[in-house]
């Protein structure tokens, strides 16, 4: 059977890539993680950077490239980097060529069929990635070494986010920094700026500012939540129970509401805090 061109979107694209990758012993994707749209990453260490468009174009090619920047300061990176794409054309091969020249490997699906019982056959996007994952041609492998530096820091737990999405809600590693410090803000009722700064994150927009995330609290150097604090806890709640889990062990389980530690704020610092 003549095969089909996949004609989803982005989206769709990079969940039946990761649907299928997760299937794979050892694997696991991370979905818009350290600057990919997909972080594959292997229980031995291994990462591999994907990529993802439906037409394979000059401005992918530059994304999953690293940068001068990034190569002269050596900066962490997945060992393997991967392209997907719907489909290449007469006019994008010659990309598609360069781009394995460099190291990077271009993946595109056919489409596959469903068998489901009764249900009438459907067709998906197949990467076949158990048959590419074995060693490659003879004359060459399927995934470059670029032997990073460092390689790319992996979220605490898998993003609960769609890959490929316009403007995702990405967990960063600054992101698991503003958790860890909420989380401590309402373990002990209030937080200090030397705490914040302990988790590698500036407390400027913390403080300071129209309107400021913490107000004054009530004693001298303490900062407690303010209206305008982003509900960062809502935006990645399976990372934040995570964190939330584990400090409630560090700190023996307390309750800082029934404990009574929460401080009441100064009005003032409310409005602005300087």
């Amino acid at each position: 059977m003549a095969n089909v061109t996949f004609n989803g979107t982005e989206a769709e694209l990079c969940s039946a890539f990761i649907e299928q990758f997760n299937t794979i012993e050892g694997w696991t994707c991370y979905p818009e993680t350290a600057g990919f749209d997909v972080l594959v990453a292997h229980e031995d260490g291994r990462q591999i950077g994907v990529e993802a468009k439906l037409k394979l174009n000059a401005k992918v090619a530059d994304q999953i490239l690293p940068s001068d920047w990034e190569i002269r300061h050596g900066e962490p990176g997945p060992d393997h980097r991967i392209v997907i794409v719907g489909n290449i054309t007469e006019a994008s091969r010659g990309i598609a060529r360069l781009l394995d020249m460099c190291g990077v490997a271009v993946l595109t699906p056919y489409m596959n069929i469903r068998h489901s019982g009764s249900h009438p056959l459907t067709r998906f996007p197949d990467f076949n990635l158990r048959d590419w994952l074995r060693q490659g041609h003879p004359w060459r492998p399927h995934l470059f070494d670029w032997n990073p530096p460092e390689r790319c820091q992996l979220p605490v737990v898998v993003p609960q986010v769609a890959a490929g999405v316009p403007s995702p809600t990405k967990l960063t590693p600054w992101k698991e920094s503003a958790l860890r410090v909420l989380i401590q803000l309402r373990q002990q009722g209030y937080i200090t700026t030397k705490q914040i700064s302990e988790y590698g994150i500036s407390p400027t927009a913390w403080t300071r500012g129209e309107k400021p995330w913490l107000c004054k609290g009530g004693h001298k150097g303490h900062w407690i939540e303010s209206e305008h604090l982003p509900p960062f806890d809502q935006q990645h709640p399976d990372a934040y129970a995570h964190l939330l889990r584990t400090a409630g062990e560090l700190s023996g389980g307390l309750n800082p509401i029934a404990s009574g530690l929460f401080e009441q704020p100064d009005p003032a610092s409310c409005k602005e805090a300087i």
